[in-house]
């Protein structure tokens, strides 16, 4: 029986926890892991910055230093898709187009509830990341297989 009596050093453990988080929920930020895991702000940035090196996980910063942590198997369309799964307006709006199949703007802005110049830019900006797109004053999701699948992986 290989391997069972290993004993695990602290600083593996602290690796295996944020990958476990990190795989446990793609596209967290790094707040986020601090307040799950504990961890005191040095310790962390310390452990990301080995698990980033040696290529354990997929790191994306985005223009306003938002820094995302997902796992090494996640694909650059499943990425962009979980970033606007995780912000509350943009994930109603594809929550709504996906049930509703194809919708007219009038409709998205009575669900979101939100101005209409509010609606309008959430929506150039998920059609400029190919997740959606409008066709005949209709929105439509572009792949709802793949966007269905990264739903049941992001937790929120």
């Amino acid at each position: 029986m290989k391997g069972t009596n290993r004993i695990i050093s602290p600083t593996d453990w602290k690796k295996r926890m944020l990958l476990k988080c990190i795989n446990n929920s793609p596209g967290i930020r790094y707040r986020e892991l601090l307040r799950v895991t504990g961890f005191p702000n040095g310790v962390m940035a310390y452990h990301l910055r080995i698990l980033e090196k040696f290529r354990q996980m997929k790191v994306s910063r985005q223009y306003r230093k938002i820094t995302r942590y997902y796992p090494l198997k996640t694909t650059a369309k499943e990425s962009s898709i979980i970033e606007f799964m995780k912000r509350p307006t943009d994930r109603r709006i594809i929550e709504f187009i996906l049930k509703h199949e194809r919708c007219k703007f009038k409709d998205i802005e009575r669900y979101i509830k939100r101005a209409s110049s509010t609606v309008s830019w959430h929506l150039s900006r998920l059609r400029e990341a190919g997740i959606i797109s409008m066709r005949h004053q209709t929105y439509r999701l572009n792949n709802r297989t793949l966007v269905i699948s990264v739903m049941r992986k992001v937790k929120e």
